[in-house]
């Protein structure tokens, strides 16, 4: 009888100290992504809008076999003179917004470019060329699309992409996921807008995400994945307390462990 209590007894105490010692399992729902909704979304997918200090790829074309006249609007390659347009040796070459929101061009001079989409700068330049150009046609893109990621994702950091629209899906994936510790319910999209910080909120968990206006991402965007409430219990907690803690457990685990055998012996 006194074997069985002391093996029952032994039990019971290692594994109210596992409990007291292993943090709390995250819920699966913590890692669901759009659960709020099954049904089909509809998303208005708006085109991302040119802000200052963006840089631009603006390529001009005449609609006939002479393409001489547009040559005079299309930036130098690299290889060349680019430091005329003031941008440093090995850059990309490209026109530069301004902090009001102007680029400037051979012959047809200031453009106002921020606040505007890709497509409706592309029309308006092709009005103002239209004087200089027969039938031009022109392809504006960006050249530096760079979103800053961080907090609790796998791979923090500026990401670059090479296409005009990235979403918020797309930021996430580029830096490899959130962690096992990261807020979806909660995340932080910092953009400039006139001059100013605006701070939007996203869950992740719903549908209208799709609807946000930080959905579709604008260069030069941060995006802060904050902690969970495990990740900061964990933190709250005192290292060294924990460490010297689990020692003493140890040891107490360990002198009961030999104080049951040596009863046991005795039984016997």
């Amino acid at each position: 009888m006194t074997h069985l209590f002391v093996i029952i007894f032994s039990f019971l105490f290692t594994s109210l100290l596992i409990s007291c010692s292993s943090t709390k399992n995250i819920k699966p729902s913590e890692y669901i992504y759009f659960r709020n909704g099954a049904d089909t979304i509809f998303s208005k997918q708006r085109e991302t809008v040119i802000q200052p200090n963006d840089l631009l790829s603006i390529q001009v074309y005449s609609k006939t076999p002479n393409q001489e006249q547009a040559a005079i609007f299309n930036m130098p390659t690299p290889s060349t003179t680019n430091n005329i347009l003031g941008a440093a040796p090995g850059t990309a070459p490209g026109y530069q917004v301004d902090a009001a929101g102007n680029i400037e061009m051979p012959v047809i001079g200031t453009v106002k470019a921020a606040g505007l989409t890709i497509t409706e700068l592309q029309n308006i330049l092709v009005q103002k060329l239209a004087n200089n150009v027969k039938y031009p046609a022109v392809l504006v893109s960006f050249l530096e699309f760079n979103i800053n990621v961080f907090g609790e994702v796998r791979s923090p950091g500026l990401h670059k992409f090479t296409m005009d629209k990235v979403t918020i899906l797309d930021a996430i994936a580029a830096s490899g996921d959130l962690t096992d510790f990261g807020k979806r319910d909660s995340i932080t999209v910092i953009r400039e807008e006139k001059g100013r910080k605006v701070y939007h909120y996203i869950d992740l968990r719903n549908k209208d995400i799709f609807e946000s206006p930080v959905y579709v991402m604008e260069p030069n965007d941060v995006v802060y994945v904050p902690p969970n409430r495990y990740k900061l219990r964990n933190l709250s907690l005192n290292p060294e307390k924990q460490r010297t803690t689990s020692t003493l457990l140890s040891f107490l685990l360990v002198a009961i462990s030999i104080a049951s055998l040596i009863i046991v012996i005795e039984n016997k």
